[in-house]
């Protein structure tokens, strides 16, 4: 059965803490949270299963939230679970409500996701977040560029070559 919940990404400010804290806006999980396609995935995600047997499927924004930081902390099955219990943006970036001190899902249950899902969906999301990626970082790196060529203040237009090449010779022995 499948249980479909909306991959709007809460604010920042609608995530409950505890303590009345607040989430840094500058945090990699909350940055991640925007630009991770949860919606391809949950249409991806969700052909695998049939709507109306079995047991209700674990949200895709979760399952595929899991893997991720499972990947980026280079950790195992049961290390990432325990550090998602601990850590409240990493439960933001899984899509809940509030912090909660429970286990998202159990350790076992990442092994039997693995089995049912295809390998190319894992393989096609990979690459449209790595392509994402390399896009902001490309983004970022021309906007330092051109901060950078305005703060120089001075004007290279007639530079033949702006990246000349090495002026040193190689000596071989």
């Amino acid at each position: 059965m499948i249980r479909y919940k909306s991959s709007r990404q809460l604010s920042i400010s609608e995530f409950k803490m505890p303590f009345e804290a607040k989430l840094d806006e500058n945090n990699r999980w909350v940055f991640l949270s925007k630009i991770v396609p949860w919606e391809e995935f949950a249409r991806l995600y969700y052909k695998n299963f049939k709507s109306n047997r079995g047991a209700p499927t674990k949200d895709a924004r979760l399952v595929l939230g899991v893997v991720i930081i499972k990947h980026i902390m280079k950790t195992d099955d049961r290390g990432v679970i325990e550090m998602i219990q601990e850590n409240p943006c990493m439960q933001y970036f899984l899509g809940l409500e509030a912090f909660t001190y429970e286990q998202v899902m159990t350790p076992s249950l990442p092994v039997s996701i693995r089995k049912r899902i295809d390998l190319d969906v894992f393989e096609s999301l990979t690459d449209d977040l790595i392509r994402k990626g390399l896009k902001l970082k490309a983004g970022a790196k021309q906007e330092e560029v051109d901060t950078v060529a305005k703060d120089d203040g001075v004007n290279n237009d007639d530079d033949p070559d702006p990246h000349p090449g090495n002026k040193g010779k190689l000596q071989m022995d």
